[in-house]
């Protein structure tokens, strides 16, 4: 697997065992969550927890509403900034209900928002997975453990990173990593977002600690 520092935009790989698409950039988000629709590893109108230092809710440039091949998915998620991609996906049907914890000053109004893990926990878990009929995706972006990756602070865009510990990490990925093992994960997206993470080398000490909890460090990859 290439380092992030030798990671182009388009770069991004999938584990299929474990149903885990990994990307640098979070538009090809939404090429992920289109093709495993494709794919009938989700259905129509899924829920999606969205854990992110941004909540990347913006209508795309240009309205987006049938995706039908997986080569059309593509080149959308190619056109899309890096945060219109959830709002795209609503716009197909593939995504429903939005689930978000992240520490924005004003989440959006028509998701379900948790500044933290334990106020989702204790808030919207029942609410998140009380359709088992539905199927629900985490999509999982690494700068949510960079305390400076808030974008309109221009000095931290790609630099002066504020990684949490490691032990803070790796605490908050066994608890997402405990509902795939329990199976309620249908699908799992991660974006390395290594200039919101403050650079590579710290989305990269982030990246190998997610290898690391989910058991994926010698696990076959695709690229897709």
């Amino acid at each position: 697997m290439k380092k992030v520092k030798d990671m182009d935009s388009s770069w991004k790989i999938k584990y299929p065992e474990q149903n885990i698409y990994v990307m640098r950039d979070h538009n090809w988000a939404f090429a992920a969550w289109e093709i495993a629709r494709l794919n009938n590893e989700i259905k129509p109108g899924a829920t999606l927890l969205h854990v992110d230092f941004h909540d990347d809710y913006c209508e795309p440039l240009e309205k987006v509403t049938k995706i039908e091949t997986r080569d059309q998915a593509l080149q959308i998620a190619k056109d899309l900034e890096i945060f219109e991609f959830i709002k795209a996906a609503e716009g197909t049907g593939t995504i429903k209900d939005v689930f978000m914890i992240g520490d924005y000053n004003q989440p959006p109004r028509e998701v379900f928002h948790s500044y933290t893990y334990n106020q989702f926990e204790n808030q919207y878990r029942m609410d998140f997975f009380k359709n088992e009929k539905e199927s629900h995706i985490l999509d999982l972006d690494l700068d949510f453990f960079n305390l400076h990756a808030y974008q309109g602070i221009e000095r931290n865009y790609d630099n002066n990173p504020f990684r949490y510990s490691e032990e803070y990490i790796k605490y908050h990925l066994k608890r997402f990593k405990q509902y795939y093992v329990e199976g309620d994960w249908d699908l799992i997206t991660v974006s390395i977002s290594p200039e919101y993470c403050g650079g590579d080398q710290t989305s990269q000490e982030i990246f190998d600690f997610f290898l690391e909890v989910f058991e994926l460090e010698y696990e076959k990859f695709i690229n897709w």
